[in-house]
């Protein structure tokens, strides 16, 4: 077992998944008990003077999308993803079609995977008005 911070239960927490953020909804924190809150803020403020050493970036844009094989895909879809396609068939993709992203131009995969943007589920904030009722499970006996 390994005693070095980057293999710890944050590691654990994150499982076997790529992601390289931890993206927290306001509407559910703020709904979240006091105690909890304040314990939350803690930490965060903890981790923030932590690393003020490290440069950040100014401002991080996050968005609700759902998980989309690229050739699966609808040409509306591609067209919401920001995917251009080139070389595609009478019937559609075939061997000379290519994918590229309208962002950066980089051509993608046909299997790899892309974010199709959808509506947030999860109502925002409104200026700390919105509630949403925690749910916590029952402990085992």
């Amino acid at each position: 077992m390994s005693t070095h911070p980057t293999d710890g239960p944050i590691h654990d927490w994150f499982g076997l998944s790529y992601s390289n953020y931890q993206v927290l909804h306001r509407t559910l924190l703020q709904s979240m008990p006091i105690e909890w809150q304040k314990r939350m803020v803690a930490c965060l403020t903890e981790l923030r003077e932590a690393f003020e050493h490290v440069p950040q970036a100014e401002v991080y844009e996050v968005k609700a999308a759902t998980e989309h094989v690229l050739w699966e895909m609808t040409e509306s879809q591609l067209y919401a993803a920001g995917v251009l396609v080139e070389g595609d068939g009478p019937d559609g993709p075939g061997p000379e079609t290519r994918y590229h992203s309208a962002h950066d131009g980089r051509e993608l995969d046909p299997h790899e995977r892309v974010l199709l943007p959808t509506s947030d589920p999860v109502p925002h904030y409104n200026r700390g008005r919105t509630y949403i009722e925690p749910r916590f499970s029952q402990p085992s006996a």
